[in-house]
């Protein structure tokens, strides 16, 4: 089979609210979006990024200093960045044709598992990309796509696969157990059991973490962003 182009897709959350106890907004993990971008780019595939309904925001959070490095705060805020340029030219997901990309990336950010759990235009990308040859990764809570993903035969598309994401432990360290149960928002391990898929927890929950299960990869937290990436485009060039 002819390899899907090398193009790739940056699937982002929508949504962008209040969601942490001090009342900032959740919304896309800023990182997991920028640093799948730089791999990408470096490796000279065209990306675009998707999203629901054509909006997104950041995680107030993912922009503290502590989160991000000076040169990372400076391409976002520079519109003429690489990075700024592309994300600025984000589009709702059912205007672009998911069999001219190879890879679909999904970025966290608890704004994901408000919705990606059920996101029709992200998983019907998301399902083209897959039956078309490609790959299908996704970071921290971007593995909450996955809840909606069906195969042909109408079964979760990620049964029996073995997958990671962010660890519950990880919610905990946030003092988001108690939000989480309020809102019924489910943890990526609880998404991964709904779906039969095997959730494998990272050895720790803040450290680089990532695998693949033949054309799927997945990451478990901010730090493993780049590994997600670098394991799609590896598992791409092998197509």
């Amino acid at each position: 089979m002819t390899p899907p182009p090398m193009k790739a897709l940056l699937a982002v959350t929508s949504y962008n609210d209040s969601f942490y106890p001090d009342g900032k907004k959740t919304g896309v993990y800023f990182t997991e979006a920028y640093h799948p971008f730089m791999a990408f780019w470096a490796a000279g595939f065209d990306v675009q990024f998707v999203s629901e309904d054509g909006t997104f925001g950041y995680d107030e959070k993912s922009l503290d200093p502590i989160n991000c490095s000076d040169k990372e705060m400076e391409d976002l805020r520079n519109p003429d960045s690489a990075f700024s340029k592309c994300a600025a030219k984000v589009v709702t997901a059912d205007k672009v044709n998911g069999k001219e990309y190879g890879i679909i990336y999904f970025a966290g950010g608890h704004g994901t598992i408000h919705d990606f759990c059920d996101a029709p235009l992200l998983g019907k990308l998301a399902t083209d990309v897959y039956f078309n040859n490609g790959i299908l990764a996704a970071v921290c809570h971007g593995p909450a796509i996955f809840n909606g993903l069906k195969g042909p035969d109408g079964k979760p598309l990620l049964e029996g696969r073995t997958i990671t994401g962010f660890h519950d432990q990880g919610e905990t360290d946030m003092g988001l157990d108690e939000i989480l149960k309020q809102r019924s928002l489910p943890t990526i391990r609880q998404i991964a059991e709904n779906i039969g898929a095997n959730y494998q927890a990272p050895p720790h929950p803040w450290k680089d973490y990532s695998l693949s299960d033949q054309r799927i990869v997945t990451g478990a937290n901010p730090a493993s962003a780049t590994s997600t990436a670098i394991k799609a485009i590896e598992l791409y060039n092998k197509l």
